[in-house]
């Protein structure tokens, strides 16, 4: 995400894990489309399709999950790992542990 913004070249593998990541906690595809518009590649037409492929609604109609922390390391996408990082497996977990906490310290 940081990398989006930065203008830094983001590979399939960071813009596909992205894309699944986001979709999978709850963006629409047009918020998906708005943050890829900052790209220098951008192209809406091919953009919006592969999004809703992500999303299930295009292709096989399977809804996507990113890959696993293992691979995402292996990509060189994993970036500022921390401790909660040691007890779990998949971006998606590291995501619903890490907002309950922040809702419990904010309680």
């Amino acid at each position: 995400y940081d990398a989006l913004f930065a203008g830094t070249h983001i590979s399939h593998v960071g813009r596909f894990t992205l894309t699944s990541f986001l979709i999978n906690i709850g963006a629409t595809e047009q918020d998906l489309i708005n943050l890829f518009k900052e790209i220098t590649d951008f192209d809406e037409g091919k953009t919006r399709y592969q999004i809703e492929h992500i999303a299930g609604r295009r292709g096989t109609r399977t809804k996507y999950v990113p890959p696993k922390c293992d691979t995402l390391r292996t990509h060189g996408i994993c970036v500022k790992p921390d401790e909660l990082c040691k007890s779990v497996r998949h971006p998606l977990t590291y995501y619903r542990r890490k907002l309950r906490t922040i809702l419990r310290k904010r309680k």
